[in-house]
């Protein structure tokens, strides 16, 4: 028999309050949250853990014991579900918060001196309202796409980006922003760490190429997904050629709106899959792909970019939605997107075609110096650059 409306609400609400009370204990075992430290802020679903996925291993190393000048880092949830998943896969203290009275708990007692944040959504401005900490917006990927942009970026004190592409990209479009003293150049640290997960390949000769085509977007500006009208075609393609190997990376997302998206999607899992061990659907671990593999096929996303870096051969889809926003771009105006008609032949573009010479002046303007360790030390000195300067902010409030 089904239950009522009031019924439902109560179960929930007890549910939740179990949840929250049965996370506390775990978080409790996850190490003391540390006092004027480093917060990062997740009030978000645990769906979206792969958004702070991609800074674990920069904020793990910032805040590794080895470490005699180490700061604290922790993460702050409000969610039971979010902050379990997260005590799965980190190596930092979580702390739950759960509405502003909690959140103001927080803060004052453990006093952190900068809160970091990898997205821009609504309740971060839970956080925000705290004045002495510096809030800085990290992102969770660096790319031209619509998404990078928008006027959140104002809400918080700085935005770290990889280099002078981000703050080109957000001095063009945000008005009274002055980007030269509120967007600082990190490099991608995400670079400088060896990750698990690739697969136990031979060197057998054959070339292993990287598809990774990001969701289909919430939002007709970010349909940049090539899955239902690049995928089968390339899938096709790369499967008949005996050259190659297929890492089939889709985007978490992948799906979730578009029905279509997801059903053609399956397929091509599925496609792959029937090849036996020949070909990998991954849904892993990401950043070994970028050693991994020797050519990249990627959307108007985050992958293309950081693939950008490695300096291999790269192509990047050209979205066939009319809706979808296109903005200005150095990589994309250097690059020949590959429109739908020509997926067929993406083998030997890939294989056959040396990669343009421009690729190496683009990743030293998308990332700087991308040399062993260069991104890491600049994110680091950074952070405490932004802390000390608040401090000295401080003072001179007080002592006037």
């Amino acid at each position: 028999m089904p239950m009522g409306p009031l019924v439902a609400e109560l179960r929930s609400r007890i549910g939740n309050r179990l949840g929250a009370r049965s996370f506390a204990r775990q978080a409790a075992g996850s190490g003391p949250v540390p006092d004027e430290g480093i917060a990062v802020f997740f009030a978000t679903p645990p769906q979206n853990a792969y958004q702070l996925e991609q800074w674990r291993r920069p904020l793990e190393a910032l805040a590794a014991e080895s470490r005699a000048d180490r700061r604290g880092v922790f993460v702050v949830v409000d969610r039971p579900d979010t902050g379990r998943r997260l005590l799965e896969t980190f190596r930092l203290p979580v702390a739950f918060a759960r509405g502003s009275a909690a959140l103001e708990s927080l803060v004052e007692r453990h006093r952190p001196r900068a809160v970091l944040y990898v997205n821009n959504v609504e309740r971060n401005f839970r956080m925000l309202r705290f004045a002495d900490p510096v809030h800085i917006q990290l992102g969770h990927g660096d790319s031209d796409k619509g998404a990078s942009v928008t006027n959140q970026h104002k809400a918080y004190d700085l935005t770290f980006v990889a280099g002078e592409a981000g703050r080109d990209r957000l001095s063009r479009a945000l008005f009274d922003f002055d980007a030269r003293s509120r967007v600082w150049l990190v490099g991608r640290p995400q670079l400088d760490y060896d990750v698990q997960g690739a697969p136990d390949w031979p060197a057998d000769g054959t070339s292993r190429v990287l598809y990774a085509p990001t969701w289909e977007g919430d939002r007709p500006s970010l349909r940049y997904s090539s899955v239902v009208s690049h995928g089968p075609a390339l899938i096709a393609a790369l499967r008949a050629d005996p050259r190659v190997r297929v890492v089939y990376r889709p985007h978490p997302w992948l799906g979730r709106i578009s029905a279509e998206h997801a059903r053609v999607d399956r397929e091509l899992r599925a496609a792959l899959m029937a090849d036996g061990d020949r070909h990998l659907v991954d849904t892993g671990t990401y950043g070994w792909q970028w050693t991994f593999a020797d050519a990249c096929i990627a959307d108007v996303s985050a992958v293309a970019y950081d693939w950008l870096a490695t300096r291999k051969p790269l192509v990047v889809t050209r979205p066939e939605a009319e809706e979808a926003y296109l903005p200005p771009s150095r990589l994309l105006d250097s690059l020949p997107l590959l429109g739908a008609a020509g997926a067929s032949s993406i083998v030997r573009e890939l294989l056959d075609s040396a990669p343009p010479a421009e690729l190496a002046g683009l990743a030293e303007y998308y990332f700087g110096d991308t040399s062993r360790g260069a991104s890491t030390n600049r994110f680091e000195q950074a952070l405490e650059d932004a802390i000390e300067a608040r401090a000295v902010e401080i003072a001179a409030r007080s002592a006037g």
